[in-house]
């Protein structure tokens, strides 16, 4: 993520629901994440609601899908 698209800071979360399944996750932590909620991994849940109820337009699910296709094609270089 840093490379592919500049972001700095990135959390990076496993879950195991079983003993042979897991996730994991990749948060990045944009600059205004950093100013409006802080570092604290406490505050990625309140970043998720906050851009649910708050960021989810038209032209923010634009930069989103274009993010996506950035990583996929740095990530199957």
């Amino acid at each position: 993520m840093r490379e592919a698209l500049g972001i700095e800071t990135v959390y990076f979360f496993q879950n195991e629901d079983t003993d042979h399944h897991f996730h994991q996750w990749m948060f990045p932590r944009y600059d205004w994440m950093l100013s409006k909620f802080g570092k604290k991994v406490e505050s990625v849940r309140p970043i998720m609601r906050y851009t649910q109820e708050q960021m989810k337009t038209p032209e923010n699910i634009l930069v989103v899908e274009s993010a996506v296709e950035n990583m996929r094609g740095w990530m199957s270089k």
